[in-house]
């Protein structure tokens, strides 16, 4: 499968438990659905730079679980139809 490009915006994470500030920084999250390698690009991600702690918006978690789920998104859907 082509990897499937989910267009985020950036997004404002705040301040991180530990006292730092999570920066947006974009990631490549990878995982197996039904026996198939599902690659996602330019997934938000919160980072704090003091203590390594990563975060999700909801919105990006419920893409990750649809997928997950074996269901691809609409958006997704129709640009990987060729």
């Amino acid at each position: 499968m082509d990897p499937i490009a989910c267009p985020f915006p950036p997004y404002e994470y705040g301040r991180c438990g530990c006292g730092g500030f999570f920066e947006t920084r974009f990631v490549e999250v990878r995982m197996t659905v039904n026996d198939e390698q599902v690659v996602l690009q330019e997934i938000p991600q919160g980072a704090c730079p003091d203590c390594g702690s990563r975060v999700y918006k909801a919105e990006v978690l419920e893409l990750i679980e649809t997928i997950m789920a074996g269901e691809l998104p609409r958006a997704a859907a129709a640009t990987t139809s060729g």
